[in-house]
């Protein structure tokens, strides 16, 4: 088996749609597809859109994959799974944390993404302090 994921998304509308966000190695078009490809322990976040609902999950390549997901080429581990609105709370976290922290959101251990998925299920807005702490950004206090 492969060690590389590839992640198919077709160019023409189907039953369901697949934005895949994280750091692919080669890029390829042909046959109405793009295929992305992901080295072994990457991790990939896919934003799925059904007809009825939206989910996004963020995943691990790695040779032990547990779930088989549509349009990937194998099977892979799923670190959290979040739906409905907290797919757009969950682009904005991974935008802020790869243009605010280093390293990015694709190249963390394990226990970051418990740590988010906690994030993006609490109730309301964003909040980027709660973001940069589980970061690992030094907690700065103000005194009034």
């Amino acid at each position: 088996m492969s060690a590389i994921l590839e992640a198919s998304i077709p160019d023409r509308a189907a039953f369901c749609t697949l934005y895949a966000d994280g750091r692919h190695v080669r890029r390829t078009h042909g046959d109405g597809r793009t295929v992305l490809c992901y080295t072994a322990g990457a991790v990939v976040f896919l934003y799925y859109t059904y007809p009825a609902f939206r989910e996004a999950l963020a995943v691990r390549n790695t040779p032990e994959g547990g779930l088989a997901l549509p349009y990937l080429s194998k099977r892979v581990s799923v670190l959290f799974r979040v739906r409905a609105s907290r797919v757009d709370k969950l682009k904005r976290a991974v935008g802020y944390l790869n243009a605010n922290h280093s390293p990015d959101a694709y190249s963390r251990d394990d226990g970051f993404y418990t740590r988010l998925a906690f994030v993006m299920e609490r109730r309301g807005k964003l909040c980027r302090t709660t973001l940069g702490i589980i970061a690992g950004e030094p907690v700065r206090r103000q005194f009034f």
